[in-house]
């Protein structure tokens, strides 16, 4: 791992690290998480303009991550079989690549403008993945019910993501 691959570790664990401590968002800065680490402010500032940042762009990373993972499976996926495995294995795939500060990315990432903006995309392009592979995984559906279970998905995903972050880590 290269130096500024490990700094930008370290800021976001101080910057959780902090809101754990401080149960506040608005009262962390990015100064502080500079002293806290023994860096300048400017090396911080060449990542992250704001506490807020930091937890945005840890979110749209993980989201690539998923993504990435998720595109390489359907790329593989060849029959309806395949497919169903695909989408059984996602959520598993999912959890599993939580971190274990999870919860306080979910809580935080709930109250934060730009954080909310991006989960509002993130569903549209969920979605259409989603979508996707239901079409493919159970073929002869109406648009109606592809629709419909789609939406249901998501409803679902983000509500069991809700109730798995909270649940104590074994």
């Amino acid at each position: 791992m290269n130096k500024q691959s490990f700094l930008k570790k370290q800021i976001v664990k101080e910057a959780i690290r902090s809101v754990r401590k401080d149960k506040k968002v608005d009262e962390i800065s990015l100064l502080n998480i500079s002293r806290e680490l023994g860096v300048e402010f400017s090396e911080i500032t060449k990542f992250y303009t704001s506490i807020e940042d930091i937890f945005l762009q840890q979110q749209k990373s993980n989201w690539k991550k998923v993504y990435r993972d998720l595109d390489k499976s359907v790329k593989k996926a060849k029959t309806p079989g395949d497919f169903k495995a695909v989408f059984d294995k996602f959520l598993q795939d999912y959890v599993e690549g939580l971190s274990p500060d999870a919860d306080l990315h979910w809580e935080v990432c709930s109250f934060i403008p730009a954080c909310l903006a991006f989960r509002e995309e993130n569903k549209q392009v969920l979605y259409k993945k989603i979508h996707e592979i239901i079409k493919r995984g159970w073929p002869g559906k109406t648009p109606n019910v592809l629709e419909r279970q789609t939406n249901l998905f998501l409803l679902s995903f983000f509500g069991f993501i809700d109730h798995v972050v909270h649940q104590p880590k074994s």
